[in-house]
């Protein structure tokens, strides 16, 4: 968890003291404000009440008059609609909202949204043939933009066309009845950001003539399709969120709520967890997602339109074991690629990865996961017979599009951004396509490789982050990309009371500190560290990297910190800095000056020896060697330096009296007590006479 370089921010003192003063905020909130952009009081106002965000007329949307007049013909005329979706929680949330609003305006309705393996992404022409005779107009939802010839296929086939997507548009739209999309060339819409259920939003607020009504009926929906495909929650989005999540604490869609109970989220018809952005990107999305991935899409779409609540509890409890299934499978998939990378492709500096029967639905995932940890671009390519379809990812300032184009005639087809890309090849060429982007990546990405920094908002005080406090940040919500949950430090702090959660896959612990002659205290929970293989030990010095919360429960209130990020402070991995200097040259037989201190005698083995029996470390324990000296000093009164203590136990591993294994930061070490059989003679350690050969006055 210590690898990474910490940034943190600057902020501008007078500024931020300015922000405060002027809205009656504390200093940190005024910090994170000023790191936001938002420094004037008028904005700040605005941003702080989120019912004063804009909601902006829908008609400013180009072609939105076209298609509401062929929806509102389709209507008059009983006409019969298809809605083409996409697999993602976008594609389903867009899906459910429209077709719950026409199927109540009277519309005889049905939807399809293609299978992610055997069908593909997008708009298929042999989709929309099954359609003739059959449907009058096709309504597509976060998808189409890009259908040219699918559109003249549908009219063609006496099939109109209204396209209503958010991705980016080419230079040729399709000849639809309306193209709606706020990324046209030509758009004066105010805001680019809106999600694809954001699109069928005001799609649905243009035909009903009323915003406040549609997000009567569907602001949850909008706000889980929002978030889960990570749009800036700033300007109208963090408005329609606002209202979303706030509906999504109460819903009464049968389908959100039986995924929250199954979730944990709501425990006999109670929420007992509060309902933010986080929420639906770690919780509800990922099950939502989990159907498109693994299975098919179209059983998120009946999850989220059923009335029938045992039909909802069936579904839901299907979604989860997808879901428990999908991250099995990319957990397989990522440990399989990390073994290819550690074995054949260590030094790449592009990543390209393949592998027979690699799941196609999950390895955009596991790139993304790879691109993370060896802060190189990747792609993982799924083989299948002659061909191979793949996924990318890149890295911060890598276009992965640039490196396609430069190898572009090895692939069949490729398509994406910077950051992410998918396309297809095939498979005798991904020897020579491997060559070709390491060629192309290692001007480019020159430098060794090094892991992707965190970035920190700025450092909190302990006074900073009580329940006063952290309610005022969270005034900040809806968090999420452009306005993410603040990153924040605290430093120099001592961690306490470290106990397992869910059967030691996490672990949690009070940390503890001094300000000002007050003694504070707050719960963290560190997500993702095992138990066993934590590093830390009671009483360790830390900085801690953190994002704040108020932990509810049962009616009570209290601040809890979730950590990003842990490390021994400065202070202390300069003094285990320079005990491994130290012992590194008494080790070697080197004296240096004022060694004598740190050289142990018998009293001193005995003392160590006493504590260590009386510590119970006969079944085995972690404990931390700058926090032991600092207990031995204080508590029991032994005068023992850090090498001393060190020197100490290695001799007492020598000798097999105890057993040592070291955690990754070299603070940490699991001691257990060993049966002896015999009297051992510590003054014949091999390493004790070496170090007592150095010895200097």
């Amino acid at each position: 968890m210590n690898n990474r370089e910490w940034l943190v921010r600057e902020t501008d003192k007078a500024v931020c003291e300015r922000i405060s003063a002027e809205c009656g905020l504390l200093p940190l909130t005024a910090k994170i404000l000023y790191n936001r952009g938002i420094t004037e009081k008028e904005e700040i106002k605005t941003f702080l009440d989120r019912d004063s965000m804009p909601l902006y007329d829908p008609f400013l949307l180009k072609d939105m008059d076209k298609a509401v007049a062929r929806i509102n013909e389709a209507i008059d005329k009983k006409q019969r609609i298809c809605i083409y979706g996409d697999y993602d929680v976008d594609g389903v949330t867009s899906t459910v909202m429209l077709y719950l609003y026409l199927c109540s305006r009277g519309v005889e309705c049905e939807y399809f949204i293609p299978e992610r393996i055997s069908e593909g992404y997008g708009l298929s022409q042999p989709v929309i043939e099954k359609m003739k005779g059959r449907v009058d107009l096709i309504i597509t939802v976060d998808t189409g933009v890009t259908a040219v010839a699918e559109a003249d296929f549908a009219k063609e086939n006496g099939i109109d066309m209204v396209i209503t997507d958010h991705h980016s548009c080419r230079e040729m739209l399709p000849n639809a009845v309306a193209v709606v999309n706020p990324h046209r060339e030509d758009s004066v819409y105010p805001f680019r950001n809106l999600a694809g259920v954001g699109v069928v939003f005001k799609l649905l607020c243009a035909l009903e003539g009323s915003t406040e009504r549609i997000l009567e009926l569907y602001a949850d929906i909008i706000a889980v399709g929002t978030v889960a495909d990570v749009m800036p929650i700033i300007d109208e989005n963090r408005r329609i969120t606002g209202i979303g999540l706030n509906k999504l604490a109460e819903t009464e869609n049968m389908g959100l709520l039986a995924l929250m109970r199954r979730a944990g989220i709501v425990k006999y018809g109670k929420r007992v967890k509060k309902v933010t952005s986080a929420t639906v990107g770690y919780v509800l999305a990922p099950r939502i997602n989990a159907a498109g991935r693994i299975a098919c899409a179209s059983r998120a779409v009946e999850l989220l339109l059923t009335k029938d609540e045992r039909q909802a509890d069936i579904i839901a409890e299907e979604l989860c074991e997808i879901n428990k299934l999908r991250q099995a499978t990319e957990q397989k998939i990522y440990e399989q690629a990390v073994e290819i990378i550690e074995s054949s492709f260590k030094d790449d500096r592009f990543l390209v990865l393949s592998y027979d029967g690699w799941h196609q639905g999950v390895i955009g995932v596991v790139a993304s996961k790879i691109a993370e940890r060896y802060s190189r671009p990747c792609i993982l390519f799924s083989l299948d017979g002659d061909t191979a379809k793949g996924s990318g990812r890149s890295i911060k300032g890598f276009s992965l599009m640039d490196a396609l184009s430069s190898c572009g005639e090895l692939l069949l087809e490729y398509g994406g951004h910077e950051l992410a890309a998918g396309l297809s090849i095939e498979r005798g060429k991904i020897d020579e396509f491997r060559a070709r982007l390491n060629e192309y990546a290692t001007p480019i990405l020159r430098e060794s490789a090094t892991a992707v920094p965190i970035e920190i908002e700025c450092e909190a005080q302990f006074s900073e982050l009580t329940e006063k406090g952290i309610d005022e940040l969270l005034r900040l919500e809806p968090f999420g990309l452009s306005n993410p949950q603040p990153v924040l430090v605290i430093r120099e702090v001592s961690i306490h009371d470290i106990v397992p959660l869910s059967q030691g896959k996490h672990v949690r612990f009070r940390i503890a500190g001094n300000e000002n002659g007050r003694n504070y205290s707050l719960n963290a929970v560190c997500f993702g560290s095992a138990f066993d293989s934590f590093a830390y030990c009671d009483g360790d010095i830390c900085d801690i990297v953190f994002t704040a919360d108020i932990n509810e429960f049962m009616g009570s209130r209290a601040p809890q910190l979730f950590v990003k990020e842990i490390r021994l402070s400065e202070s202390e991995r300069a003094r285990l800095s320079d005990c491994e200097s130290k012992f590194a040259m008494l080790a070697a037989g080197n004296g240096y000056e004022n060694s004598e201190k740190d050289i142990p005698d018998l009293a001193d083995f005995r003392n160590i020896f006493r504590f260590i029996r009386r510590e119970s470390l006969h079944e085995g324990r972690c404990i931390s060697l700058t926090s032991s000296v600092r207990t031995l000093n204080k508590d029991f009164g032994i005068d023992v330096t850090l090498c001393k203590f060190k020197i100490i136990l290695e001799v007492l591993s020598e000798q097999k009296l105890i057993s040592l294994e070291y955690r990754e930061n070299g603070n940490g070490v699991f001691v257990k007590m060993m049966h002896s059989n015999g009297k051992i003679n510590i003054d014949e350690s091999p390493l004790l006479r070496t170090v007592r050969s150095g010895r200097q006055g």
